[in-house]
């Protein structure tokens, strides 16, 4: 049996299309955003001498990352209601949930990028009066940016794509819409075809977006 190709339905139903892109960036910029702040103060905890911000760092690391993305979604979205009285809609428990994730991994690039900055330099800077604080600020996060970039673009565009989960949860996000798109037009392969070239220029753009800043970077330090 031939199968006749209609990309055409793409065209017909690209508002449609368009609202799940729109909610997509949303919940994956506001997760984004949420994840490297909070991945910042993690991977500094994960770094403290003190046990007592050292080990419940590690702990909320290693719970997140060794849990699967599908089952911290649905639990955020079923239990924190619960457990904190807050109403929630589903979108924003989706961007709690990635957030949340995408914080556990980027705590680790964190670390890493903070410990891979010379000790020396840290010594240096605060034989000159530098505080602890304007250290970090001034000498050891600027170097450690550069060095991030790369994993941070990773893990960002891991979480773009692992957006696409909270359809599982009834978000009319981008794979959301298709779904529903697929099932009333009977256009499965134009449909998702056309997703996955969407999500495809999407962390194109993220991974071209990340070289030009670590070129600017790498200008500025130069």
């Amino acid at each position: 049996m031939s199968y006749e190709f209609h990309f055409n339905v793409v065209r017909d139903y690209w508002e449609f299309l368009i609202e799940g892109i729109w909610l997509t960036l949303g919940v994956t910029g506001g997760a984004l955003a949420s994840s490297m702040v909070l991945g910042l103060v993690l991977g500094v905890l994960r770094l403290a001498d003190a046990p007592w911000l050292r080990y419940p760092a590690m702990a909320y690391i290693e719970t997140f990352r060794n849990t699967p993305a599908l089952v911290q979604l649905i639990w955020v979205y079923y239990c924190l209601p619960i457990l904190t009285g807050l109403d929630l809609n589903a979108a924003v428990s989706c961007g709690v949930a990635l957030a949340m994730y995408g914080a556990a991994y980027n705590a680790e690039i964190f670390r890493a990028g903070i410990q891979s900055i010379e000790r020396g330099q840290i010594e240096a800077a605060h034989s000159i009066g530098l505080s602890a604080f304007h250290t970090f600020r001034h000498i050891v996060l600027p170097q450690a940016f550069r060095r991030m970039i790369p994993p941070l673009v990773n893990e960002s565009i891991t979480l773009l794509k692992f957006s696409s989960l909270v359809s599982v949860l009834g978000v009319a996000d981008l794979t959301y819409q298709a779904q529903v798109l697929a099932t009333t037009t009977f256009r499965p392969i134009e449909i998702f075809t056309f997703i996955a070239a969407i999500y495809f220029v999407l962390c194109g753009f993220l991974a071209v977006l990340a070289r030009v800043v670590e070129r600017r970077m790498s200008r500025a330090y130069a």
